[in-house]
């Protein structure tokens, strides 16, 4: 990596507490940036998007609104939206602030945050010309929670590549004792799309939702059947307001950032969990030895 490459990204911790301070510092953050003709990008939920940029006054029209609870419920597709903002803006400098930890946010959606952050640390990400701001209200985080999260922006920008693989490596929580699990045969897809239509229908979801959450299903098994080695097992429970599916089998997944980038244009493979964490609440990918699961939440 070039000392030019090296200088481009800046990653750091913004813990504040409370509305109030968190539109204070995202409106100080972000106009900082307009006054240094760096366009921004805001990701965080409605009714901080609209104070923050009430008190952007009119620097807001140089920054990007992303509503994390519409475009970004999946921690993993905010990697996604950070590429394509420094993309969109290529040759110039911009700043983010990413809102991630929120009290609506379930302990697995915190859990995928943790990896998230993690992931930004890497060198995945060295080449963006972005000073990306990560602000986490301690009025929501307990002091474990807390810890971690200020441990994914090491001051000295060390690479954390490995800490991210030790994560990704960490097997899925037990699934619950009455989860429904069934063999999958790859001569019998349709019953298990019928299975995941039928359980979508009766948790009220809508008639979009529902197609979506089984195109998603249907994408990761049709991976496994196709990639996975040996017996593969398909499993399907709910778990607070969410409908949940888990695809395990005994197939490797090895890089942490699979389905958070689009797949090269013309490439025919590598679409199923890209497609997946745009479809779902929340896509969880863990490749322990023991082989890899995808649990995939929607409510």
């Amino acid at each position: 990596m070039s000392a030019l490459a090296e200088t481009l990204y800046r990653h750091e911790a913004l813990p504040y507490a409370g509305h109030d301070e968190f539109v204070e510092l995202a409106a100080g953050f972000l106009a900082a940036g307009v006054r240094a003709d760096e366009p921004g990008v805001l990701i965080t939920r409605r009714p901080r998007l609209r104070d923050v940029r009430d008190a952007l006054g009119s620097d807001a029209d140089q920054v990007r609104f992303v509503d994390v609870d519409v475009d970004g419920p999946n921690p993993a597709l905010m990697f996604s939206v950070l590429h394509e903002f420094v993309a969109d803006h290529a040759g110039r400098r911009v700043r983010g602030l990413g809102d991630s930890v929120h009290e609506a946010r379930t302990s697995p959606a915190l859990a995928e945050v943790e990896l998230h952050e993690l992931l930004l640390g890497t060198p995945a990400c060295r080449d963006w010309n972005l000073w990306l701001g990560c602000s986490y209200n301690t009025e929501v985080l307990d002091e474990d929670q807390l810890a971690a999260m200020l441990a994914s922006h090491p001051t000295d920008g060390r690479d954390l590549s490995a800490d991210a693989a030790e994560c990704f490596r960490q097997p899925l929580p037990p699934r619950p004792a009455d989860a429904q699990t069934f063999p999958i045969d790859a001569r019998d897809l349709s019953s298990i799309r019928a299975v995941v239509r039928t359980a979508a229908v009766m948790s009220g979801l809508s008639e979009d939702r529902v197609d979506g959450f089984v195109c998603a299903v249907n994408e990761v098994v049709t991976n496994s059947v196709r990639h996975g080695r040996g017996p593969a097992e398909f499993a399907l429970w709910s778990a607070d307001d969410s409908l949940v599916c888990e695809v395990h089998d005994r197939g490797q997944i090895r890089d942490p950032l699979a389905g958070r980038l689009p797949p090269p244009l013309g490439r025919t493979s590598g679409r199923g969990l890209w497609l997946a964490n745009h479809l779902c609440d929340l896509v969880q990918v863990r490749g322990p030895v023991s082989g890899t699961s995808v649990r995939l939440h929607i409510s």
